[in-house]
């Protein structure tokens, strides 16, 4: 008998968590209508969390009395969604500030770049793309006298 209660104890257990979770799915795409590959999607205040896929869409098991999604990426502003009675929530995510430059350190370190005593690289943005020669080649054949 108390193998039975304690079976069905579990089995009801198991029940009320399944079912107190709710699962979101939708697609994340930006102000351009290119949808966004690797976008972060998560429940506010929490470690529940996705990344959205090659099509930009994404599933969540959000737990109850969660009902915040945060949705960010980066280069755009990052976006609260309050959910409603809807499974399904598509964001459309808006530019937000570029980088003009950035200075790369170890360990998570927070300075100014004048500060830091140790190696520091800086990435800057380009105005415009790098130009590259275009150079062709000549296969010469075997019998050419710079291949003996």
């Amino acid at each position: 008998m108390k193998k039975i209660l304690l079976t069905a104890g579990l089995l009801l257990m198991a029940v009320g968590l399944a079912l107190a979770q709710r699962v979101v799915s939708g697609t994340v795409s930006g102000d351009d209508g290119e949808t966004l590959v690797g976008a972060t999607v998560r429940v506010k205040d929490s470690r529940v969390g996705a990344l959205t896929d090659a099509n930009g869409r994404y599933t969540l098991d959000v737990p109850a009395g969660s009902n915040v999604l945060t949705f960010s990426y980066t280069g755009y502003a990052t976006q609260e969604i309050t959910l409603e009675a809807s499974n399904v929530v598509d964001v459309v995510l808006v530019a937000g500030q570029v980088l003009s430059e950035a200075v790369v350190t170890a360990l998570g370190i927070s300075r100014e770049e004048k500060s830091l005593g140790y190696g520091v690289t800086s990435v800057k943005a380009m105005k415009s793309p790098a130009r590259v020669r275009s150079t062709s080649f000549r296969v010469l054949p075997p019998s050419h006298p710079a291949c003996r």
